[in-house]
């Protein structure tokens, strides 16, 4: 298969994208929402989501008959009808039971479509972040804080915020329907006296007093909570970025014991959370002064209705009941169309959320060209590996090798070697399909690809052993694997094999981990092999017989090798020496 390769695209990029964040929001959460619930199992989400709406629809009209019960009883308090305050009292018990259990599944019904949400939604993302190339795009151009906080943290806040706002929107939407016809009609005309006498009519005045009051509600509100947005966003980020210190330090927890830093990582894990700290400060000041609105709004809007409904009261138009039918009736007008007043914290954590996950789909659209761990092409003339005048570069396109022509064929070893720093392991990225920047052609053989990569870092999952060195397959034959870890001098690990899963990392040496990537490489009995330095670790003795395993294989593979101990050198057919580009000193070029 042939690739010519992308040199980089450097500049423009980043004004275009910051182009599209502008607004980009609405259209990331359309991306993230419609195709889940356009499929079968979101259609079924959407239809709880209709019950869930339904049942609180009903407990909307179960708020309109407690309103209405409110002329009812009042009345017969005004009138010293005992029967009919019993009768009133017998029916306000049954209305709650009903208002109960209404309540109770609307909220079960709403938890599952936030769950069967967020399953889609974090399965989608960590596909896009795992499955696609994503994992080392981000890591490698760098740009993306916390890209697992977005996976799990983010993905439940924007489904359990949608779900909770949406159904808030949608019921005060009913709620005003219902109720401010039943204003007007308890508003009758307010004639208002003019200074130069006579009076002017005024219909329906408490459903125009209830639309100015939550108008005006509406925009301080806005005002006052703008911030809310970034200070929550940046609070989710330094949150992140504290618990993200602490899970490292735990898995370094050796490193720092031996080296007696205890007390400098305990300094540097207080300023991160000092961060923290400072921004929750800020939050809570923002917080506190929307507060002084929120708070003061929401305990006067029944006091209000009062005040609203005195007039009508005083002129005969209302008697008692008919007073507190109506107090209620504006209070919920007010509340209803002042929905921002009561949302607008929680809208806020959602722009934020939507923020975050929009610029992390960016990310992993933007990061250069698409990676291409199986490149399409043609056949290849030869059944061989190929390179001519491959150079890898950083992903603005600068050079941080010198172009270099290799030819491996199959059952051929070769060592590459190089000063530390001169983009050997970048090469063999770029060889595999996991580093895009590099000019020149690279043309990869039809059979046998793509090869088997020994990364420098072992990587071992907390899986049982034999599954272990099965992955990333999942399940498998173990037959040969006892053989090849008494060849490499790990037998006392067989009895491991089909034991409880374990955190390998923790439990065995660096030497240990590196002669087991080794075992999962072979057990794969690869085509083409890449090494990366997988045998640093080990003595000379154990280096010699680990690479002697390669050579039992039948066919034996090709194998490029980044080398630098004799042992692994002696053990190749030939040398490829890497320098780095003219214009990069080696000790700034990545390894």
């Amino acid at each position: 298969m042939t690739v010519t390769a992308d040199p980089g695209r450097p500049g423009g990029r980043a004004r275009g994208t910051a182009r599209r964040h502008r607004g980009g929001r609405l259209r990331c959460f359309l991306r993230l929402a419609l195709p889940f619930f356009l499929r079968p199992a979101g259609r079924a989400a959407a239809l709880k989501f209709t019950l869930a709406f339904g049942l609180a629809i009903a407990a909307v009209w179960i708020g309109f008959e407690r309103n209405a019960w409110n002329q009812t009883f009042f009345g017969a308090l005004e009138r010293r009808d005992a029967d009919a305050v019993f009768r009133a009292t017998l029916d306000w018990i049954w209305l709650l039971a009903l208002l109960v259990g209404v309540s109770v599944q609307r909220a079960y019904l709403e938890r599952m479509v936030e769950i069967e949400w967020r399953t889609w939604l974090t399965r989608r993302l960590l596909d896009r972040w795992l499955g696609r190339g994503g994992l080392w795009r981000l890591e490698s151009a760098g740009g993306i804080d916390n890209p697992d906080q977005r996976v799990a943290e983010d993905a439940r806040l924007l489904s359990s915020l949608t779900v909770e706002l949406t159904l808030r929107v949608l019921l005060d939407v009913v709620e005003l329907g219902l109720y401010i016809g039943v204003l007007w009609y308890l508003s009758g005309t307010l004639a208002l006296p003019l200074p130069g006498g006579g009076s002017l009519d005024l219909p329906g005045y408490m459903v125009i007093a209830a639309v100015l009051y939550a108008g005006i509600a509406n925009l301080v509100a806005h005002r006052l909570g703008r911030p809310l947005a970034g200070l929550a966003a940046r609070q989710q980020h330094r949150e992140a970025d504290f618990r993200f210190g602490l899970a490292r330090l735990r898995d370094a927890a050796v490193e720092v014991v031996l080296l007696g830093g205890g007390r400098r990582e305990a300094g540097l894990a207080a300023g991160r959370f000092d961060a923290v700290r400072r921004n929750a400060l800020d939050l809570a000041r923002r917080h506190r002064i929307y507060a002084l609105f929120q708070t003061p709004f929401s305990y006067t809007v029944l006091n209000i209705s009062m005040f609203v409904t005195a007039p009508a009261y005083l002129a005969g138009q209302l008697d008692l009941g008919g007073m507190m039918q109506a107090r209620g009736a504006f209070s919920t007008v007010v509340a209803s169309f002042a929905t921002l007043v009561f949302v607008y914290p929680k809208v806020a954590e959602l722009m934020a959320v939507l923020g975050r996950l929009e610029a992390f789909e960016q990310a992993l659209a933007d990061r250069g060209p698409r990676l291409c761990p199986h490149p399409a092409g043609r056949a290849a003339a030869t059944d061989a590996l190929i390179l001519e005048r491959v150079a890898v570069t950083t992903p603005d396109g600068k050079p941080l090798t010198r172009p270099i022509d290799l030819v491996l064929r199959p059952g051929e070893k070769v060592a590459l070697t190089g000063a530390s720093g001169t983009g050997k392991s970048l090469l063999l990225s770029a060889i595999a399909g996991a580093w895009p920047h590099v000019t020149g052609r690279i043309e990869r053989p039809q059979a046998g690809w793509p090869p088997v990569v020994v990364p420098q870092r072992p990587y071992l999952p907390g899986l049982a052993l034999g599954d272990a060195l099965l992955y990333p397959a999942e399940g498998g034959s173990r037959a040969d694997a006892a053989g090849l870890l008494d060849a490499v001098g790990l037998g006392r690990l067989v009895a491991d094999l089909d034991g409880p899963p374990r955190d390998w990392d923790r439990q065995l040496s660096p030497g240990e981990r590196q002669r087991l990537a080794l075992v999962r490489a072979l057990l794969r009995r690869p085509r083409w092999l890449l090494i990366d330095e997988a045998t640093s670790a080990l003595d000379a003795e154990a280096e010699t017989r680990v690479l002697a395993l390669i050579d039992r294989m039948h066919p034996p593979p090709a194998v490029l090798m980044v080398a630098h101990r004799p042992a692994a050198i002696a053990a190749c057919d030939r040398v490829v020496a890497l320098h780095p580009a003219a214009d990069v000193p080696a000790d700034q070029a990545p390894a």
